[in-house]
């Protein structure tokens, strides 16, 4: 289990609330009129404020050497100047922004799609808001839990999005594909992703309709986009009560290498915390990472990232259905190498390329039984952008994907379930901006199996209309597929695609500081697979005569400007969806849904304490489940889901050192939440299946940390 504590930590110290310089001014135009909410940070860090209603600013620092200072405000050019960060302690600007002639107020076509990136000039969710998210908990999946369009799955962890499975959503790293994103899980149990959002620079999350580049994703897609080159040496280490994590950055003039490494374990966090699970083994992780970044030239990137990550835990899980408890333990082990390059060719061509490697393994022992699982994957791609005026581009291009899958039973003899595909893809995407006003963007998705032994094409299709300065309205359609998951496909290796189609308009108000987004969706599924029994080794018991629909509307504000210091946002969503797939006797709302959700995120920096609080609310409306003592199918729902948590981080020197205090508070009023029960597979004598409830591991989680800067 990685250390949710470790990022938190590091994201404080590397943002703008440590400081040993001070950058202060004003921003205004020409005419001296204040620019309120003019973004001013510097490049390649976190370090920045907006300007108040005066156009006046001011934030600290503890940056080294020349940084870029920039300052935007929609509609008026970029302000970009060197700084000395060595030369004083003080530095003071007047900043005279003037008006853009061109591009500021174009149109950008969004359906479907959060940006979350510090090049945006609108930012979402940045790595500073994933850390300071209590029900985060420091993951970026966690975060965007806090997003409309995604379902509070508590026991499961991954992302649920409109009414589709945690396998429909694909994670992308600069573009590639990362086909075990996340940590292996035990039954009942949560999964949290294997990334540091500090790696990276900003995240495109995607709830539906998005572009053709992207494949394999009948929901949503996750594109995180890694940190560019470094500037500074710098080097870390931080000791807690769950572990120890280390770093170290050596930069050069055109090139920067990173690594980290942290150990972790949650042995007397469980201790501290009264647990619902009965471990045996404490979960434990050990994690190396390593980035090299490398200008090629004026234009040119090279990108390198590799990561291992071992993790192994214990638990005596009661098994409702057998009737016993089952004593499981868990070893997993994981590597992911990518490698990207991207480079102008010319003024009017782009090229992006990359190669991935991603092995994944995952050992369960459960009794005297043993389950081994292999997941070979490697990927290469390639695509061109063609600028062919200021109004067209034009992007186009392929990857090709070999899979290898491989399960080994030890269970009343030896058995070995192996497969292997490989998926050949390409995609073309033409977008054309007819004015200021309105864009159009229209392409489609090829893909081949050679295992399904099938090619489907996907069309997609999107545009939008600006209705205002900081309005416009969106429209988008596309058709997706995904090939079945591995559990089904290693039993009936000729099954088809899975098929989704996506219906999306939006409509969006925004500025630098306030956000406001209306969504409305409608979803069909078609070829899901069906089957009579779980698990059914007869490749003729599965079949792809499953289907099902989601419709919906999706609702977010933020809200950076209106209280001094403050920041919040709220996320609503209302779902109606209905699916008759795997072994289910009739068209149900599957039992991972919830009707309503909502999630209230507010984060305050007190400065007179020098703490920054944050307290987190989610609530998801009841979930279905078949309970076999009823009768009819889906014909109970679990109560309500509620959860409040908090986190307060004081920030101060031990012994001359910058520090962190933290306390975190998970599910602070103790809500006894219920995701579903298992049931028996027999009646007892009585005739009544006896059931247990599926709740999260603790009721309560309690954190205090101590970390200190060398």
């Amino acid at each position: 289990m990685r250390s949710i504590f470790i990022i938190l930590v590091f994201a404080l110290i590397q943002s703008n609330i440590y400081a040993q310089v001070q950058i202060s001014g004003q921003v205004t135009d020409p005419k001296k009129n204040p620019l309120s909410g003019a973004n001013i940070f510097l490049q390649e860090t976190y370090d920045g404020t907006t300007a108040d209603s005066l156009g006046r600013f001011s934030f600290k620092t503890n940056r080294k050497g020349i940084h870029q200072l920039s300052v935007t405000f929609i509609g008026y050019n970029p302000f970009l100047q060197k700084l000395d960060l060595d030369s004083a302690q003080t530095i003071t600007m007047n900043i005279v922004l003037r008006e853009s002639d061109d591009q500021i107020d174009e149109v950008v076509i969004n359906a479907g799609a959060f940006e979350a990136s510090d090049e945006k000039k609108a930012v979402v969710l940045r790595v500073l808001d994933i850390a300071t998210t209590p029900s985060a908990q420091g993951d970026i999946f966690g975060a965007l839990g806090t997003l409309p369009g995604v379902q509070k799955v508590g026991e499961d962890g991954r992302v649920f999005v409109r009414g589709g499975e945690g396998y429909e959503t694909k994670t992308f790293m600069d573009g590639m594909l990362v086909s075990s994103p996340y940590m292996s899980k035990m039954p009942d149990l949560p999964t949290r992703g294997r990334f540091s959002p500090l790696l990276f620079s900003g995240t495109l999350f995607s709830t539906g309709a998005y572009s053709a580049e992207y494949g394999q994703a009948l929901s949503s897609v996750v594109d995180m986009k890694t940190n560019s080159l470094e500037k500074t040496d710098q080097s870390s280490i931080s000791i807690m009560t769950v572990g120890v994590m280390a770093s170290t950055t050596k930069c050069w003039n055109k090139s920067s290498l990173s690594l980290s490494g942290s150990y972790v374990t949650s042995g007397l966090s469980n201790k501290i915390n009264k647990q619902l699970v009965d471990w045996t083994k404490s979960p434990v992780g050990l994690d190396a990472t390593l980035m090299y970044r490398l200008k090629t030239s004026k234009t040119g990137m090279f990108k390198m990232f590799g990561t291992f990550n071992n993790s192994s835990s214990g638990i005596l899980y009661p098994n409702t259905q057998t009737g016993v408890n089952q004593n499981i333990l868990l070893n997993g082990n994981n590597a992911f190498l990518n490698n990207t390059y991207n480079e102008m060719l010319g003024d009017k061509w782009m090229i992006k390329t990359g190669i991935a490697l991603n092995y994944d393994q995952q050992k369960f022992d459960i009794d005297n039984d043993q389950l081994i699982t292999n997941k070979k994957m490697v990927q290469a791609k390639m695509a061109f952008t063609h600028f062919l005026n200021e109004q067209t581009e034009l992007k186009f291009g392929g990857d090709f994907i070999s899979y290898s899958y491989e399960q080994k039973i030890q269970m009343d003899g030896n058995f070995r379930l192996p497969f292997s595909n490989n998926q050949t893809s390409g995609f073309a995407e033409l977008e054309y901006k007819l004015s200021k006003k309105f864009a159009t963007r229209l392409g489609a998705r090829l893909e081949n199996s050679s295992l399904l032994n099938e090619t489907t094409i996907a069309p997609r299709f999107s545009g939008a209309y600006k209705t205002g300065k900081h309005s416009q309205v969106s429209l988008a359609f596309g058709q997706f597929s995904q090939n079945p998951e591995d559990d089904y496909l290693k039993f009936a290796p000729r099954l088809k695609p899975e098929k989704s189609q996506h219906t999306v308009m939006t409509w969006q108000y925004m500025t630098d500081l306030k956000t406001f987004r209306i969504e409305a969706y409608s979803k069909k599924y078609s070829n899901l697979v069906k089957f009579d029994q779980p698990f059914a080794t007869n490749p003729l018991d599965y079949n792809n005569s499953g289907s099902g629909s989601a419709e919906g509307i999706d609702i977010f504000w933020r809200d950076k400007e209106t209280f001094n210091l403050n920041d919040y946002w709220i996320s609503y969503s209302w779902i109606n969806a209905r699916r008759n797939y795997k072994d289910y006797l009739m068209e149900a709302t599957p039992n991972y849904l919830s009707e309503h959700n909502l999630s209230v995120v507010y984060k305050r920096f007190f400065v007179p304490l020098n703490t920054y609080g944050s307290i987190t609310y989610s609530f998801a409306s009841s979930r279905p489940y078949h309970d076999p003592n009823l009768s009819g199918f889906m014909n109970a729902k679990t109560q309500s889901y509620n959860d409040i948590s908090l986190s307060l981080t004081y920030l101060t020197q031990l012994w001359g050192k910058q520090s962190v205090l933290h306390l975190m508070v998970n599910n602070l009023a103790g809500f006894d939440n219920v995701y579903g029960y298992n049931f028996s597979n027999k009646p007892n004598a009585t005739g009544k299946y006896e059931s247990t409830p599926i709740k999260s591991p603790y009721v309560r989680q309690i954190i205090f940390l101590v970390s200190i800067m060398l």
